[in-house]
């Protein structure tokens, strides 16, 4: 019994050991400056979706769906 707990115990310790170092692999790959960044919501003054400021058009001086065909006009 104490020969399987023992083996039991190092399973777990090498499966720590390798979770640990690729956990850490993964962290060196991906700098902060290369991943996406994050892009300002805004409300649509007509039909109130939120979306990506970049899929809205500025109409009257307010925000609306770009492509969005159930928009109210």
């Amino acid at each position: 019994m104490a020969r399987i707990l023992f083996l039991l115990f190092i399973a777990v310790l090498i499966y720590a050991l390798f979770r640990g170092f690729f956990r850490a692999r993964v962290k060196k790959d991906t700098p902060a400056d290369q991943l996406p960044k994050a892009e300002d919501m805004v409300q649509c003054a007509r039909c109130g979706v939120n979306m990506p400021r970049s899929e809205a058009r500025e109409v009257e001086g307010k925000l609306v769906c770009l492509n969005n065909p159930q928009c109210k006009h």
